[in-house]
């Protein structure tokens, strides 16, 4: 079986292939390579439930290169004052860090960012539906998750394009379709938003998560670099995981009428709805581990140093897990049972963030609108890592 996980019809829409894996190899070996694709949502469990076996260390950057077969850059993030932090730390070191940042995401916090962000998306839909239409990437997307978090970070606004330039920067890294030449930008862009962090570290604005990290550094909880590290992660995937979510959701919602017709009927489905357009189209189309042992998945045998690419998105749809897998179902018993934002130790800090931005989003959409419709082609960001709309003009009456 050829499986080309780089061919732009896959990377526009990967879910045939997935299916395909799910029938025909759950854990496959991509040819002449050391990297595997894990497809089956039962096989994405059991990994993520063994960090001692499958590391979250990233130890290298998987790359498409110019042949048919993908390749692995080694590559020494220490070398720019990067380490391994939450989502690519393993215990013991990453049980301490959590517990941290587990103090820092308090539900009080999270809760009273509510009013600020119907403040904020209330400016933006004004805006559009008095145009009638809104390009919902740059005009709402992606602006509002990276103003919310540098704001929890108290870094100045001011700064803004620069944290969204940097946070692009960090996902074209692990894209795995960037040119060589992109990647060494991208490379750059890291060594300028370190330095950038390491400054607000040391002059947090009072009652931030940065002040918080400082002080857990000036503790020796934590070190610098380690500091300066997680601020980093925090701005990345706080900023794309709400993004994509958002493209997706509206997404779905401008294209099913019966959808939105169900939601306008009744508010209190929004959750619901939010948390099956994760399981449709998950925001990290998967995430890489590291095999430290001889060990078998899925009846597969893996090697010790298997890259092994955990594929959230195909076991969010995969049938053995869920009924129905490529339908929008309002009504499914258990719309939290996807691994949309991962699964064990690693599942994501931010997703009661992400949960909260995207209710009030379609809250306040809905209450705006009598109808909101997809106009034209909707192409996504070429990428082996996130499944984010490009581009989504919105009409709206």
């Amino acid at each position: 079986m050829r499986v080309d996980p780089f061919a732009p019809e896959a990377l526009e829409d990967p879910y045939e292939l997935y299916a395909l894996l799910q029938r025909e190899a759950p854990v496959h070996q991509i040819a002449s390579t050391g990297i595997w694709l894990v497809s089956r949502h039962a096989d994405l469990v059991e990994a993520a439930s063994k960090p001692d076996v499958f590391s979250s260390h990233i130890s290298a950057i998987v790359y498409a290169g110019q042949g048919t077969n993908p390749a692995v850059l080694e590559g020494d993030p220490d070398a720019i004052g990067a380490v391994d932090v939450l989502a690519t730390q393993d215990p013991p070191i990453h049980t301490a860090q959590r517990r941290l940042m587990n103090r820092t995401f308090v539900h009080a916090r999270i809760a009273a960012l509510e009013p600020w962000i119907r403040s904020f998306v209330g400016a933006r839909l004004d805006e559009g539906v008095a145009r009638g239409s809104i390009e919902w990437m740059t005009e709402l997307a992606i602006p509002l998750p990276v103003n919310l978090i540098a704001g929890m970070l108290g870094m100045p606004s001011s700064d803004i394009p620069d944290l969204q330039r940097w946070s692009d920067a960090g996902v074209d890294l692990l894209s795995g379709v960037a040119s060589l030449e992109r990647m060494a930008e991208c490379w750059q862009e890291m060594v300028g938003f370190l330095a950038y962090l390491r400054t607000q570290l040391l002059a947090p604005s009072p009652g931030s998560i940065t002040s918080e990290v400082g002080e857990a550094v000036a503790r020796g909880d934590l070190d610098e670099r380690e500091g300066t590290s997680m601020l980093l992660q925090l701005v990345v995937a706080g900023s794309e995981s709400t993004t994509s979510l958002l493209g997706s959701a509206v997404r779905l919602l401008g294209s099913d009428a019966g959808v939105q017709d169900g939601l306008r009927a009744d508010l209190s489905r929004i959750p619901v709805f939010l948390e099956e357009a994760l399981r449709l189209e998950s925001p990290f189309r998967g995430h890489f581990r590291v095999v430290t042992s001889d060990t078998v998945l899925g009846g597969v045998a893996l090697p010790k140093g298997a890259r092994v690419m955990l594929l959230w998105g195909a076991a969010n749809r995969d049938v053995d897990a869920f009924s129905s897998p490529s339908s929008c179902d309002l009504g499914r018993a258990h719309p939290k049972g996807h691994v949309a934002f991962g699964s064990g130790i690693h599942f994501c800090l931010g997703a009661p963030l992400a949960r909260l931005e995207a209710r009030v989003v379609l809250e306040e959409l809905l209450a705006r609108t009598r109808a909101v419709e997809v106009r034209g082609d909707v192409r996504h960001v070429p990428s082996l890592f996130v499944r984010r709309v490009e581009r989504l003009e919105i009409g709206l009456r």
